[in-house]
């Protein structure tokens, strides 16, 4: 694929995450080549049909939200920061989309997707415990189910920017209550997320 092709096809895809984190749905294939900048043809050319670009969103969200988690891990030196910094990429990434559109979906079958997420969650889930963090009575399954409830939009007409730094926002609440459950206790410059620090003074 040319790399100008590429490019459109990435910036459709990213188009299509953000508006349907907007709308709470699907939004309309005229909204999305709008919001890209590029003829209705181009995103048919690219997805022509609507399974195609459901899919492909999906499979963008995740890739990217796994590979941010990935990164994580080799750089954070503490377990908890690394849970935490993985769930707040996963937010920035968009991952809440693959919870509105699942149900749309006729097939949802990503095996070396979830094989590799399910990887990552073990070994962040595993090194926060052994940092302190959260306990043995959290899983790798709570902190997905977790994610879907932090990156599903509320619909009640925030706009995205605000509605994503409430979400980072509670994220941090809820990391900071299981340290805490577990007597962890949390410092100032705990790597909260910028947009939900929940340490720094409120406007």
């Amino acid at each position: 694929m040319r790399a100008d092709a590429q490019r459109n096809r990435l910036r459709l895809l990213d188009v299509t995450i953000e508006l349907i984190l907007e709308a709470g749905g699907e939004p309309s294939r005229d909204a999305i080549a709008d919001r890209a900048g590029v003829g209705i043809g181009t995103l048919y050319r690219h997805f022509p049909d609507q399974q195609a670009l459901l899919h492909a969103v999906a499979r963008h969200a995740l890739e990217k939200s796994i590979g941010a988690g990935e990164a994580v891990l080799e750089n954070a030196s503490d377990g908890v920061d690394a849970l935490r910094q993985y769930m707040h990429a996963a937010l920035d990434n968009g991952i809440g989309v693959v919870n509105i559109i699942h149900p749309l979906l006729e097939s949802h079958e990503w095996p070396d997707l979830r094989a590799r997420a399910g990887a990552l969650l073990k070994v962040i889930v595993a090194r926060a415990i052994q940092d302190g963090m959260p306990g043995g009575d959290v899983s790798e399954r709570d902190i997905v189910l977790a994610m879907i409830r932090f990156a599903r939009p509320l619909a009640i007409g925030l706009p995205l920017d605000e509605e994503r730094a409430m979400a980072h926002r509670h994220l941090d609440f809820y990391i900071d209550g299981l340290c805490l459950r577990h007597g962890r206790q949390i410092e100032p410059s705990s790597a909260a997320h910028p947009q939900g620090n929940i340490h720094a003074n409120p406007r």
